[in-house]
């Protein structure tokens, strides 16, 4: 079942325009490079300084299960400041620019332009971030053998979870560059889940500033919405989540009124270990015909459920295996607190 049918879900469940957030993350047999990481900090460093501190451009492909998509890039230190663009080649436009204050999202056939600022999401290759201790705590590190990449030599890099509630990740970097040319997810039968690689790329070449701009030059007018939105001023929840996954840390949380979700404000809630992310989406029923229903889909690298807690809807999404997301969603506990 495709990404689409997942979200398509979580719609049905809250209403049109909602979506998680989560964030994005093979490479053929060789044996050359092979072994254990005698400085794995320092690996992990590396990886990240290639994608932003280094000038790239290039086409990426991600891909998750049948479906596949394409996007251009281009990245480059502009006065010292870290600039990146993105356009979405397939399906409806999308264009990404993201400086050191915010990333704004275009959407020209709905002419409205995401604000992002505060929460941060991970934009290929820049997939590894500090603190690098914090993958150490739960991923074995180790070369796995050497690849070829849109024309580049690259050094297969396993990043193994230590225990089952979380999947495989293995990078594949430049031999001279450390720049990350591939990345893929597994499962735990070590079946791609997701891959996301360049299949053309150029490094070091000086960038126009004009390629870091929007190519909507009529931009200015549309409509902006700012990410996180502002909190809604009213009720909120405290909840309990027994069975979080060790390493997840909450990265945000949100308390939004929505036009396509009528009533009280729906409860967003994003955790994430660094390389794997899900979201709680959490709604009082309230009489709004919501069904106590119970599902569980997994699509891709993203396992689903969804059920009832009390008088509250609750959905779970996310990148992590789907008993995880499961006991998850079935652990949960919530009481209503009055601002």
């Amino acid at each position: 079942m495709g990404v689409g049918r997942v979200r398509f879900s979580i719609m049905k469940a809250f209403g049109k325009g909602i979506v998680p957030i989560i964030g994005l993350l093979v490479c053929g047999v060789g044996q050359a490079g092979s072994g254990p990481v005698s400085d794995p900090l320092s690996l992990l460093g590396q990886l990240s300084h290639a994608a932003h501190d280094r000038s790239y451009s290039g086409t990426y492909v991600v891909q998750r299960g049948s479906e596949m998509e394409s996007s251009r890039i281009v990245h480059t230190h502009i006065h010292g400041e870290e600039l990146t663009r993105i356009e979405v080649l397939d399906g409806r436009p999308r264009e990404i620019i993201r400086d050191s204050k915010e990333t704004r999202c275009y959407y020209p056939v709905q002419h409205k332009i995401r604000i992002e600022k505060g929460y941060t999401r991970r934009l290929f290759p820049a997939l590894i971030e500090v603190p690098y201790e914090q993958y150490l705590r739960f991923y074995d590190v180790s070369r796995v053998g050497m690849n070829r990449v849109a024309g580049h030599e690259c050094q297969r890099i396993l990043l193994r979870a230590r225990d089952r509630q979380r999947f495989d990740h293995e990078f594949c970097a430049d031999a001279n560059t450390d720049l990350i040319l591939k990345a893929v997810t597994y499962d735990r039968h070590h079946d791609p889940l997701e891959t996301l690689l360049f299949t053309e790329i150029s490094e070091g070449d000086s960038t126009s500033p004009e390629l870091l701009k929007s190519t909507y030059p009529d931009s200015n007018q549309w409509k902006k919405v700012f990410f996180p939105p502002p909190v809604a001023d009213h009720l909120s929840y405290q909840w309990s989540i027994p069975a979080l996954p060790s390493g997840f840390s909450q990265v945000l949380q949100m308390s939004i009124l929505s036009s396509a979700v009528p009533g009280a404000p729906f409860e967003h809630l994003v955790f994430s270990d660094g390389l794997s992310s899900f979201s709680i989406f959490i709604k009082p029923l309230q009489g709004e015909g919501f069904r106590p229903v119970q599902a569980r889909l997994q699509s891709s690298a993203l396992s689903y459920y969804s059920g009832t807690v009390g008088q509250h809807r609750i959905v779970v999404v996310g990148e992590i295996p789907q008993e995880v997301v499961t006991a998850i969603g079935q652990s949960m506990t919530i009481t209503e607190e009055t601002h």
